[in-house]
C-alpha cells in the first residue's frame, strides 16, 4: 500500500515533536515554522520543491512564468500567516540537456516576481542532476499585529475564502487535453490558463486579514478547499461545513466543465493551485472584517460556510443534505 504524503508527515511530525529548540515558537503543522524571541519579533520559514513532471510540465510551462511560479508558492505560505516575506533561498538540481537560454528565462521570472513583493535572493545551491528540481526556501517577518496561525478556529467562526475557486485546475486540464496550445483553441480560457501558470499570492491580502484582529486562523489553498480546511479543523480540534451555493469560481469555469466534461464541484474543491486564501471570522466580527478589506484595499472575500463542533469536513448542496469532504483535496502518493 502507497504511503501518502500526510501520513509520511504525520510520522515525521511526531518524531520531531519530541524534540524542542531554544526559540522555536512553532515547528511542523502550520503554512510556515516559526521562531525567534518576542522581545524581537519572530520569523516565518517555509519550503516547497518543485519537480518537472510532478508539479509542472516543460512543455507548456513557459520558463519565465515557472521561474514566477517558483517563488509564488512560498509567498502564499507567507500570506497565509500573515506575514511579511522578505529573503529566499534557491537551490536547483540542473540536467545536462537543460539549455542555458531556458535557464536565463527563468531565471527572469525569479528575478521579476522577487523585485514586485520587495524580497531578495540571498544564496543556495545548484548541483547536476539526471531531472530538473526545484527546492525554494522563504523568510519572511511576522505582521506587527501578530500570526496567524491554522489552530484558531472556534465553534461558530464563519469560515472564507479570498476568490474564485477551481480556475487553477481547470487551466491545467486545458494544457492537459490540448497538448500545451489550449490558448489557440480557445482564448476565452485565458484566465484559467493563466492562474495555473501565473498564480498570483495573496500577500497584501493576508496582512490586511492579520491587521483586522477579526481572524482566528487562516491557509493558503494549494491542495484545494476540502484538504486545505480540512487541515485548519484538524489543527483547531473543530469541524466545518461548506454551503456548496456559496463557493465562488469564474463563469469561465462553467464553460470548460461543460465543454471538456468535468465536474465543477471537483475543479473547486479538490483542484488544488488556486493560492487563495481560506480563513475564519470570530463568531460577530463578520461585517467588521468585510468593511475592514473594503477599506483596507478594495477587497471583496467570500463567505462560504462555519465551524461548527466534531471533526472534518461536510459539504451542504442546496437542500441540506451533507457529504464529507474532509481531506479529499490533491495529495501525492509516495
Amino acid at each position: 500500500m502507497a504511503l501518502s504524503e500526510r501520513d509520511l508527515i504525520e510520522h515525521i511530525r511526531k518524531q520531531a515533536a519530541a524534540s524542542s529548540a531554544r526559540g522555536l515558537i512553532k515547528g511542523i503543522g502550520d503554512d510556515c515554522s516559526v521562531f525567534g524571541t518576542s522581545a524581537r519579533g519572530a520569523w516565518l520559514v517555509s519550503t516547497d520543491m518543485l519537480v518537472d513532471g510532478v508539479h509542472f510540465t516543460r512543455e507548456w510551462h513557459p520558463p519565465r512564468l515557472l521561474g514566477r511560479k517558483s517563488i509564488a508558492v512560498n509567498l502564499s505560505d507567507i500570506a497565509a500567516m500573515g506575514g511579511v516575506p522578505r529573503f529566499f533561498l534557491l537551490s536547483v538540481s540542473l540536467p545536462p540537456w537543460l539549455s542555458s537560454e531556458w535557464l536565463f528565462q527563468w531565471l527572469e521570472g525569479v528575478s521579476a516576481i522577487l523585485s514586485e513583493y520587495d524580497c531578495v535572493l540571498i544564496g543556495g545551491d545548484t548541483v547536476s542532476g539526471q531531472e530538473l528540481n526545484i527546492s525554494v526556501t522563504v523568510l519572511g517577518e511576522q505582521h506587527p499585529a501578530g500570526i496567524i496561525y491554522r489552530s484558531g478556529a472556534r465553534s461558530g467562526d464563519t469560515v472564507y475564502v479570498s476568490g474564485p475557486l477551481g480556475s487553477s485546475a481547470a487551466g491545467l486540464e486545458i494544457l492537459k487535453r490540448t497538448g500545451g496550445d489550449g490558448l489557440q483553441r480557445n482564448s476565452g480560457w485565458e484566465i484559467l490558463i493563466n492562474t495555473h501558470l501565473d498564480p498570483i499570492p495573496q500577500v497584501q491580502l493576508g496582512q490586511v486579514l492579520c491587521a483586522s484582529g477579526c481572524v482566528s486562523a487562516m491557509q493558503d489553498i494549494s491542495d484545494g478547499l476540502a484538504t486545505d480546511l480540512s487541515h485548519i479543523c484538524n489543527e483547531s480540534g473543530v469541524g466545518a461545513v461548506i454551503r456548496g451555493q456559496r463557493l465562488p469560481h469564474l463563469p469561465e469555469l462553467d464553460e470548460v466543465c461543460s465543454a471538456l466534461q468535468l465536474h465543477k464541484s471537483d475543479c473547486i474543491l479538490r483542484g488544488g493551485e488556486d493560492y487563495q486564501l481560506v480563513f475564519c471570522v470570530s463568531r460577530g466580527r463578520e461585517k467588521d472584517l468585510e468593511e475592514y478589506v473594503k477599506k483596507a484595499g478594495n477587497y471583496v472575500v467570500y463567505p462560504v460556510g462555519t465551524i461548527e463542533m466534531g471533526r472534518g469536513v461536510s459539504l451542504e448542496d442546496d437542500q441540506g443534505r451533507r457529504r464529507d469532504i474532509t481531506f479529499q483535496g490533491y495529495e501525492h502518493q509516495l
